[in-house]
């Protein structure tokens, strides 16, 4: 073989064993697991197994982890304070996060990939104090709320700056169990769920439901690799065929 065919046959040969060699990494991240940031929004998320509902992780992780299956992938939840989750799932491109509330301020910080479940929001009051509604909540002297959270943005829309800002509902369930707050607005059944967590069953009670919030599955607006109009599709799906509902009344139940 002359040397120049003999040259040009050897780069084709190491051009063709390169394909393969450079799409291995990108085959190894299909099959990785999804990481998906999460917080502890009871019974929306929770991390580990919480023993009131064991082997599950919350109505909306739950609800995910069924579609992240349905396309062929594994997941796993890492869990930060709600307000680093958020700062986290805006700075870092490829960055999951759920559940998060979708509004105006929020809209171009992320990409909003599946609606997950809707849930009312509500004030929580201790046994013996009269139940709030919005009107009854401007003239308590502070009112809980999440860091980062969509109650804070409502209530001060509302004209409320009776507000004490804390970084995760364990904080707002014992600032209330303590008396150092009046309320806390809060998902109605993670008001709940949170009393309970801090062995508090039945110590707390909310009142009529002031808005209903949407709880997305979002990512960063650069999504990088990551499989969202699988998730999209697989999300529409279990809305279709009734997991999504099933999945929401095995918690309201329970």
């Amino acid at each position: 073989m002359a040397p120049a065919l003999k040259r040009r046959g050897l780069a084709a040969l190491a051009s063709g064993l390169a394909l393969p060699l450079l799409a291995l990494p990108r085959l190894a991240r299909a099959d990785a697991p999804l990481e998906v940031i999460a917080s502890d929004i009871r019974p929306l998320s929770f991390p580990g197994t919480d023993p009131s509902t064991p082997g599950r992780r919350g109505i909306t992780l739950d609800i995910l982890a069924e579609a992240i299956r349905a396309i062929g992938r594994s997941p796993r939840f890492t869990f930060l304070s709600f307000g680093d989750a958020v700062d986290r799932a805006r700075s870092v491109p490829g960055t999951l996060i759920c559940p998060l509330g979708r509004t105006p301020a929020r809209e171009a910080q992320f990409t909003w990939v599946a609606k997950v479940v809707e849930v009312p929001q509500a004030m929580g009051t201790l046994p013996g104090k009269p139940v709030l509604d919005l009107e009854g909540a401007r003239a308590v002297p502070r009112i809980g709320v999440v860091r980062n959270g969509l109650q804070e943005v409502f209530l001060r829309q509302n004209g409320l700056d009776n507000l004490l800002v804390l970084e995760t509902g364990r904080d707002l369930a014992l600032a209330l169990a303590e008396g150092r707050i009046a309320a806390w607005y809060a998902t109605e059944p993670e008001i709940h769920q949170q009393f309970n967590a801090i062995g508090r069953p039945g110590g707390v009670r909310t009142g009529p439901a002031l808005q209903s919030i949407a709880a997305w599955l979002a990512a960063h607006p650069d999504p990088r690799d990551q499989p969202i109009a699988a998730l999209r599709g697989a999300m529409a799906r279990l809305e279709a065929d009734g997991t999504v509902a099933r999945i929401y009344r095995s918690y309201a139940s329970g």
